[in-house]
């Protein structure tokens, strides 16, 4: 890979990290008094963002990772634990991301060492595999509850 762009793919990491973090700023969960669980953005609210829950009618691994992320963003440590169980690790995982690709946009290609990777890959594998078990455990007590 050319320097030009792995400095490009930062961007566009550095970018995309950085937008989640700033929406997770300017996102408001809905009013407790709601039953409604979708986000307002100034006092409107936002359409149901999970294109799986709409088709579906029923929740996907990440359903809540956005409102919990949200609520984690205003210090709401308490409703981003309820919304989604690992909202508030997965949220410091993408935090973390943002340093990280400053750092490798500011020594170039040079700066992808082996521990550069591992420290990249360790987390977002980890994360995947353990969203994965969390939905395949949601699924069974779903299952095994009569909910569906």
């Amino acid at each position: 890979m050319k320097e030009k762009e792995f400095k490009k793919d930062q961007w566009i990491l550095l970018l995309f990290f950085s937008f989640i973090i700033f929406l997770s700023c300017i996102l408001s969960p809905a009013p407790n008094t709601s039953q409604d669980d979708r986000l307002t953005i100034l006092g409107f609210r936002t359409p149901i963002l999970c294109l799986h829950r709409l088709i579906y009618k029923r929740p996907c691994a990440g359903c809540g990772l956005t409102r919990s992320f949200v609520s984690f963003a205003h210090g709401d440590i308490e409703n981003s634990c309820k919304y989604h169980i690992l909202g508030i690790p997965f949220f410091i995982v993408l935090l973390l991301q943002i340093p990280l690709r400053l750092y490798l946009l500011r020594v170039g290609i040079s700066g992808y060492t082996p521990f550069i990777k591992k420290l990249i890959w360790i987390p977002v594998t980890f994360c995947a595999i353990v969203l994965i078990i969390h939905w395949l455990i949601y699924q069974y007590q779903t299952y095994s509850n009569g909910l569906v």
